[in-house]
């Protein structure tokens, strides 16, 4: 005997890649120490902070609870480099100025970059009130372009002030 509309299961609902790319994630905010600026060949602390995000909306007739958190950041320094990592970095004592970080980067080159950072977020759902089930594949939230303005610095020895000698270095 066929089965009836009666007799059959409906099919499970599955949150597709698409589906979960689909939601209002918040980027991670990009951040540098010292602020937007470095000096060429010295550390520049760039990193991220990016949160846990939660959203219910309604899908094929059910409630959809849904999770996400970042799991990884892309970064591209705006020079040619990039760096992929599960840490974001974070900000360090002081101005972080020429400290080293696991998400730090040193300029070659004076002028003005434009760091992007594309943050991977994984994540799962309940429909219903049911059990978490995993999303297949990781969601990429693009941040906007953090500036970077690298410049140069010279040093030199002085033995008077610039009113003893107007014409001095740096006067």
């Amino acid at each position: 005997m066929p089965p009836t509309a009666d007799t059959l299961e409906e099919a499970p609902i599955i949150i597709t890649l698409t589906e979960f790319e689909s939601q209002p994630m918040v980027a991670a905010g990009v951040f540098s120490q010292p602020d937007q600026f470095g000096l060429r060949n010295a550390h520049s602390n760039l990193y991220a902070v990016a949160n846990d995000q939660d959203f219910t909306f309604e899908f094929q007739n059910a409630q959809i609870d849904l999770r996400a958190w970042p799991v990884s950041y892309e970064w591209s320094y705006g020079d040619g480099t990039s760096l992929t990592t599960a840490n974001p970095g974070s900000a360090v004592p002081g101005d972080g100025f020429d400290t080293e970080t696991p998400t730090s980067h040193r300029y070659t080159e004076t002028g003005d970059y434009f760091v992007q950072l594309d943050t991977l977020f994984a994540g799962d759902y309940s429909v219903d009130g049911g059990p978490w089930l995993p999303i297949a594949g990781l969601a990429r939230v693009s941040s906007e372009p953090h500036l970077m303005s690298i410049w140069r610095s010279e040093r030199h020895s002085v033995a008077e002030t610039c009113l003893e000698n107007p014409s001095g270095v740096g006067c």
